[in-house]
């Protein structure tokens, strides 16, 4: 494969040739070109999709933005990803050819990315590329980090549990936002202070009536929120994250209520219903299952070590059984 930095382009991929690497400059911009791209996989491209809408609504900022299209001869998207600062590299689904092509141009634009998350082949196939750019940011290695699962609802089943459910609202907001603290130290092993940012953002998902809360006794038990709703081509689509329950109230199944009745909103609103699982937490992945989720794929996510005497390399492929 021949790779240009200046004009990106391959002279061997799977599309018709060549293809482009493209950086779109605003998420309006992003969004209006892969229109068509993530209406063929909805719920693929779901994440590239909810950011995008919520930076372009204005409900969220990051400290910086890149927003990166691959295109065939035709011009049509092939391909795509986003970053948005502190965070890391979100991969949309793309052909070998075309994350090996999209390599290049972070390692020009944005060579001290944290980590980069996708297909697992598809990422694996992206750090390859990146490592041969020899670019100072590409010396680090590459250690496996977090697996996620991509769930679809396909026939909801409600779950009798005692309590109530209600949307979350600004009263809630010291409750939301220590439990969405609690479920990121949860997932990641540690949860950042919160940023302006970060705080900005939850007022808009609570005004916009994105956080629920499950109570019993009037007392609140379990937490789930949304993502904004992406309208793709072939429907409208949105994911359910986070939920939480605290330890001490776990094993009564308000998670798994609360999701339910947020789930069916979500159902009757007229959209389609997705939520990503840790893949090695067999609890939560049996809960969703039983709600009536089906499981379409998993994610793999590779962080960057700070220094190339931190880590080695793990770009070995690892498929979850449930």
């Amino acid at each position: 494969m021949e790779i240009k930095v200046s004009n990106i382009t391959a002279s061997a991929n799977p599309y018709r040739l060549p293809m482009e690497v493209v950086r779109c400059a605003t998420p309006q911009e992003f969004l209006a070109a892969t229109t068509a791209y993530r209406g063929l996989d909805p719920i693929r491209t779901n994440v590239l999709g909810s950011i995008a809408v919520t930076v372009a609504g204005g409900d969220r900022q990051y400290d910086e933005y890149w927003w990166w299209l691959i295109e065939d001869d035709q011009r049509a998207v092939v391909g795509a990803a986003l970053r948005t600062a502190p965070f890391g590299l979100s991969l949309g689904p793309m052909a070998l050819g075309a994350a090996a092509l999209l390599a290049s141009a972070v390692a020009r634009d944005d060579d001290q990315f944290p980590w980069v998350a996708g297909n697992e082949e598809v990422a694996a196939e992206f750090l390859r590329a990146y490592r041969a750019h020899h670019s100072p940011g590409s010396r680090r290695p590459a250690v496996r980090g977090r697996q996620s699962l991509i769930y679809e609802l396909t026939q909801l089943r409600v779950p009798d549990v005692e309590g109530s459910y209600r949307l979350a609202t600004l009263d809630d907001f010291d409750l939301v936002e220590q439990w969405s603290r609690d479920f990121h130290e949860f997932i990641e092993g540690e949860a950042p202070a919160p940023s302006e940012n970060d705080r900005a953002a939850l007022v808009a998902k609570l005004k916009n009536g994105m956080m629920s809360l499950w109570h019993v006794d009037g007392v609140p038990v379990a937490m789930a929120g949304h993502a904004s709703p992406v309208e793709t081509p072939t429907g409208l689509v949105t994911r359910i994250g986070p939920v939480f329950t605290p330890a001490p109230l776990r094993g009564h199944g308000y998670a798994s209520a609360v999701t339910a009745k947020l789930s069916d909103s979500l159902l009757g609103g007229g959209s389609r219903v997705m939520l990503y699982t840790d893949a090695t937490n067999p609890t939560s992945n049996g809960v969703y299952r039983r709600l009536g989720y089906r499981r379409l794929d998993q994610v793999a996510q590779f962080n960057l070590a700070k220094s190339p005497q931190d880590a080695v390399d793990d770009l070995s492929p690892r498929l979850t059984a449930w």
